[in-house]
């Protein structure tokens, strides 16, 4: 198998675990995906966008869902009126904790089907990829 297909494998695997195990019935992933990247302290939209891997307009338009929704605020930033800050409100914050702990719940359990002497070269091996990842993304 060829990296790539080996990538796409685990990108449906890991987004079917999301959809069964994370997701729920309430929040759509894209929206989940969003609470779960703004830090406690808020963050500007450009960085959030590119956090999440989508244009400017399509982050707005998630953002102004969950700001109906309650859970998340926007204001322009004090310095550059140019920047809109978007944070977590209170109902947000605690939606957040709530998929936090269902992915940590969830890590645990699959690496629970790790045989236990391969546990620390697995998870090595998988901060060494995010590390690729990262890397690979802020270079295209």
């Amino acid at each position: 198998m060829e990296c790539g297909e080996i990538i796409k494998q685990y990108l449906l695997s890991l987004l079917t675990v999301f959809r069964k195990k994370i997701r729920g019935k309430k929040y759509t992933l894209s929206q989940i995906l969003i609470l779960s990247s703004i830090p406690h302290d808020g963050m500007d939209m450009t960085s959030l966008s590119d956090r999440v891997g989508v244009d400017n307009s399509t982050a707005t338009r998630l953002i102004g869902g969950l700001i109906k929704l309650g859970l998340i605020s926007r204001k322009k930033d004090i310095n550059d009126k140019r920047i809109t800050l978007v944070s977590l409100t209170e109902k947000g914050e605690l939606v957040s904790e709530e998929i936090e702990k269902k992915l940590d719940n969830v890590g645990e359990d699959i690496f629970n089907l790790i045989p236990f002497e391969k546990r620390e070269d697995i998870k090595e091996s998988l901060l060494s990829f995010h590390w690729v990842l990262l890397k690979y993304n802020n270079s295209v």
